[in-house]
């Protein structure tokens, strides 16, 4: 069965990418994070929300895009706990849907 255009737009949570930056010489890497969400903040080439990833003594810190307005406290937690999907296999490129809180 084909998935129906309803499927591919889902109406609840948020579509995060992550980027590695340079070449993925040096160590620790970073990301350039982003997080699509449904509700228009995020459509086409706008993410509803940014962040740098890094990787530190105390483990992954977002340091989110100063001027835009802060994230909900799920979609920090949903891009730290994909960080440790980064952590052991550092891929250049991460796509994931997660369906937020509720």
């Amino acid at each position: 069965m084909q998935p129906s255009s309803r499927d591919l737009h889902p109406s609840t949570g948020a579509r995060f990418v992550f980027e590695r930056d340079g070449d993925g010489e040096g160590v620790p890497f970073s990301y350039a994070v982003a997080a699509y969400l449904p509700d228009g903040g995020g459509t086409g080439e706008s993410a509803g929300w940014r962040a740098q990833l890094r990787w530190g003594d105390e483990g992954a810190t977002l340091e989110e895009v100063q001027g835009q307005a802060p994230a909900p406290a799920w979609i920090s937690a949903e891009a730290l706990k994909l960080a440790r999907v980064l952590r052991r296999d550092p891929k250049p490129r991460l796509v994931r849907w997660r369906a937020g809180p509720g």
